[in-house]
């Protein structure tokens, strides 16, 4: 028998969890093992004792380097875990980073128990292959499939043996927003989908409640809007530019669409008559300490290949819209870690500051750690340049409340023109958070569950909702059952879709073993109705903003 317990994410965003126990061979793994963050409530948790005991834990099986997926494994480790980490090369790497990052930052845990963690990276097997089995143990394997969230992020299928057949599940871990038909954002190639003949998933649903506007699954709108803010700051306030950023995988899509600005847009501009300082050279530059040792990461990783000749994560339209070879880019991100700056074109620079350098207040463009405008470098900046109106300030990700970052969010949806007059005293806000989301939406997530890109095999499954604010889950849950009425013949059959709890699942019969489902289901709508409340709050000051991650946050 295989049973699973979810341990985090139950009743929110983060803390993602889930215990597995496969009890013909004894082995006890996790998928998982996160740091919850938000309030004092859920980071509370991260002191609370672990359901298991590490030390019969055999296995964790690692979905991406968020730090809300991987931040308790160093906790593990001194609980007395010593079996193996499973993960991708890209996404041990930055999850190191992270946790180094976390330990010195947070003091949960030591930066020695983070290097005790032993790895297993499956992509350094020459053989390596998106969807391979890998043997766990005598009748259960798993097989990791690509996901688009950040580099390195994987969905992770598990299989077992039942009497005389197989079962499977698959976990999505976060659901990227890249698509075949449509790989807006910079970096990513699209994600994959869970195996066609899978009889259970269990979905994320942060944004299980919210569908995107068009306008933010534009690349070109995203890129018209940015160079339009950048260019008339620049060009006609005679100001600076200041991009607030989380240092994991959200700087390294600015730096592609600054790269751009300047390789596209800015010879353009230099041509249009009246343009004060048209001539001039022009310097972005990225400070972001933990950012520099990512994007040395991504230099390595990014533009890797298969043994097939494929790119593993590269979004291959990014080398189309800067007219750069793969290689091209992958030596321009080493030349900004390696020597700090990187010739973009006639008279413009990209400039990357090392750790424990100061702030450079004569560059142009600035993307700064942190995203939320509290810590880091960007506290200099913003100290500096927010009084000045010539100035502006550009958001690109969540900001939570109480934060800096939220009062600037506020400022920005306050603002009823697209560029405001210099009488304010206060430098410009614009919130461009939407266009950068690394989160599935509402209908992005229908298509992860339904869509088997023709390899029906007329299998029901039964999903699991977890990962998000019970509002969004049960939005979600609504919104499965109503494509699942309607279903096309191409589409995967889903007999059940479940909001996660803490009981156990005996998943060869997809039963809970343990609990009242009337008292669970009671528990889930106070829940729901409390969570309602909170957001209510929250969205005054971050209405409509899609996220992505660093240290700090939850979500990019």
């Amino acid at each position: 028998m295989l049973k699973m317990k979810f341990v985090g994410a139950i009743e929110g965003v983060s803390g993602s969890c889930t215990w597995l126990h496969h009890t013909d061979s004894d082995t006890q793994f996790l998928v998982d093992c996160g740091m919850h963050q938000g309030n004092e409530r859920e980071e509370w948790a991260n002191s609370q004792a672990f359901p298991f005991h590490a030390a019969r834990l055999k296995y964790v099986l690692l979905t991406h380097a968020h730090i809300d997926h991987c931040g308790l494994l160093p906790r593990l480790v001194r609980e007395g875990f010593t079996g193996l980490v499973y993960a991708t090369r890209a996404t041990r790497e930055l999850t190191e980073l992270m946790l180094l990052d976390a330990a010195r930052v947070s003091g949960m845990f030591t930066e020695q128990e983070v290097k005790q963690i032993r790895w297993s990276v499956l992509d350094d097997d020459p053989g390596f292959k998106w969807g391979r089995s890998i043997r766990l143990a005598e009748g259960i394997w798993m097989a990791y499939l690509r996901s688009s969230h950040i580099l390195g992020a994987c969905l992770i299928s598990i299989g077992w043996k039942v009497n005389e057949g197989n079962r499977s599940i698959c976990f999505s871990g976060d659901v990227g927003c890249q698509t075949d038909e449509n790989a807006y954002l910079p970096l990513m190639k699209s994600g994959q989908q869970p195996f066609a003949d899978t009889d259970y998933i269990v979905v994320e649903s942060t944004y299980g409640g919210r569908v995107r506007e068009q306008a933010y699954q534009n690349s070109q709108l995203r890129l018209a809007r940015l160079a339009e803010v950048i260019a008339h700051t620049l060009f006609v306030k005679g100001g600076k530019v200041l991009i607030p950023t989380f240092s994991l995988h959200r700087a390294q899509e600015l730096l592609m669409d600054v790269l751009h600005w300047m390789k596209v847009n800015l010879p353009a501009s230099r041509q249009v008559p009246g343009h004060n300082g048209n001539d001039r050279p022009i310097t972005a530059n990225i400070h972001a300490p933990l950012g520099h040792a990512v994007t040395q990461v991504y230099a390595k990783h990014l533009c890797s290949t298969s043994p097939n000749g494929k790119f593993k994560y590269l979004n291959a339209e990014l080398c189309e819209s800067l007219a750069m070879h793969a290689d091209e880019i992958q030596a321009m991100l080493q030349r900004l870690v390696e020597h700090g700056r990187f010739k973009a074109g006639d008279e413009c620079y990209l400039d990357m500051t090392k750790p424990r350098q100061p702030s450079n207040f004569d560059a142009d463009i600035v993307i700064a750690s942190a995203g939320m405008c509290d810590n880091g470098p960007v506290v200099s900046y913003l100290e500096r340049w927010g009084s000045d109106p010539r100035n502006t300030v550009i958001l690109t990700g969540y900001q939570s409340g109480g934060s800096k970052g939220a009062e600037l969010m506020q400022r920005a949806s306050l603002s009823s023109l697209p560029l405001d007059s210099l009488a304010s005293g206060q430098a410009e806000v614009f919130d461009m958070s939407p266009y950068y989301s690394a989160h599935a939406d509402q209908q992005m997530l229908l298509d992860f569950l339904f869509r088997t890109d023709g390899y029906g095999s007329g299998k029901p499954a039964t999903v699991f909702l977890n990962h998000g604010n019970p509002a969004s889950k049960y939005a979600l849950r609504e919104a499965v059952r109503q494509r699942a009425d309607s279903a096309t013949s191409q589409d995967r059959k889903i007999m059940d879709v479940r909001i996660a709890d803490a009981r156990w699942f005996d998943l060869d019969t997809g039963e809970p073993i343990e609990g009242s489902s009337g008292q669970a289901e009671l528990l889930r709508e106070v829940e729901a109705l409390r969570s309602q409340l909170r957001q209510l709050t929250v969205e005054k000051v971050n209405k409509d903003s899609f996220t992505a991650s660093g240290t700090s946050a939850l979500h990019p």
